[in-house]
């Protein structure tokens, strides 16, 4: 049995027997099993549920009771924890493109992309992002953006918006980015004098987008070179704070447009 007082050595242990052994523990998670029905189920030969459930024995993570195998406290424990560690190591391979697009030198909270929803790009749905920042904007009463990217579909969806008395933005943006919605939008200037609507102009490269609806959900959108890679949505306290601070800082560098 492994009784461990902190060491390193033997916290790595049980890490190694929670990672080699996860399928059989997934098993005994649902409740107990008897060799037999571990054997079966896993679809592995006597000997290897026999060296497995002696690995788990010596780590303290099961024990064997009247009615089979089942994990132990300690072991239920360690287990949640490990299956709650894959998942998230999962939703940070599924949002790897995005994250690489993001600055090496800026900190991003974990859990933004953790507990956060990643919506990329399909190669028949390549509005998708748009999508579901439309969907999300859509509940919101107020929105507060920084982007580096116009998005003239957002600008005229803001616009109706707030003329229809519906919701208030905050928006600021690259300044080549102003002069390109200029062009793309024929009611620009009207977008800008509007109430409600607030268009901000800053100067610099903006590497990421930030969108903050309510004081309830941030989306992150990441681009290459222009294009956009993919979004992450989340109603996180730790990802809205550092939403916020994000946007609080590029607004006090902006000028209105």
């Amino acid at each position: 049995m492994v009784v461990s007082n902190g060491d390193r050595g033997e916290i790595g242990t049980v890490a190694d027997v929670l990672r080699k052994r996860a399928p059989l523990l997934e098993l005994l998670a649902d409740g107990p099993r008897n060799q037999r029905d571990l054997r079966d189920e896993l679809g592995v030969s006597r000997s290897t549920v026999y060296k497995s459930l002696q690995e788990l024995t010596e780590a303290d993570l099961v024990t064997e009771r009247a009615g089979g195998y089942v994990l132990t406290g300690f072991g239920r424990l360690a287990w949640q924890r490990h299956d709650e560690y894959v998942a998230r190591l999962h939703r940070l391979d599924t949002g790897r493109r995005v994250i690489e697009t993001l600055p090496e030198d800026r900190q991003f909270p974990p859990s933004l992309f953790e507990r956060g929803r990643i919506v990329v790009p399909g190669r028949h749905a390549p509005e998708r992002p748009f999508d579901r920042l439309s969907e999300a904007g859509s509940r919101a009463d107020r929105l507060r953006i920084v982007s580096p990217s116009g998005m003239p579909r957002l600008l005229a969806d803001l616009h109706e918006n707030v003329e229809a008395d519906e919701q208030n933005a905050t928006v600021v943006l690259e300044a080549d980015a102003v002069s390109r919605l200029r062009s793309a939008y024929d009611r620009f200037a009207a977008a800008a004098a509007a109430d409600g609507l607030e268009l901000r102009r800053i100067d610099g490269e903006l590497a990421f987008a930030v969108v903050l609806f309510d004081d309830e959900e941030i989306g992150l959108f990441g681009y290459d070179t222009g294009v956009l890679i993919g979004a992450v949505f989340a109603e996180d306290d730790d990802a809205l704070a550092w939403g916020e601070r994000v946007f609080d800082r590029s607004l006090e560098r902006s000028v209105e447009v």
